[in-house]
């Protein structure tokens, strides 16, 4: 049975689509209230690039502005994917019909 498209390539445009999203909330409309706030919990990459922040200052201090972007976005990504791959795959499970 040929299901189409496959479940992680569903789940690769989302995330690339949610990114995005929180990308243009956070960077470019700058919500009210607690801009930290919005930040860490659109991009929750950033937690973790914080975290290795300190260890990424003392190997290249010149590229730890570069770094801490790019471990953001790869980390939030990676969580952005897994959430939509989870949903995905339970919606997927629930649709199916079920045999007898």
């Amino acid at each position: 049975m040929n299901r189409g498209i496959a479940d992680w390539a569903w789940a690769f445009v989302a995330a690339i689509v949610l990114l995005a999203a929180a990308a243009i909330v956070v960077f470019v409309l700058h919500p009210g209230g607690s801009q930290v706030g919005w930040y860490a919990g659109l991009l929750p990459g950033s937690i973790v690039a914080a975290l290795l922040g300190d260890f990424v200052q003392n190997l290249a201090p010149h590229f730890q502005r570069t770094i801490y972007m790019a471990e953001t976005l790869a980390i939030s990504f990676l969580c952005y994917f897994l959430v939509a791959f989870i949903v995905i795959k339970i919606v997927r499970a629930a649709a199916s019909p079920r045999k007898a």
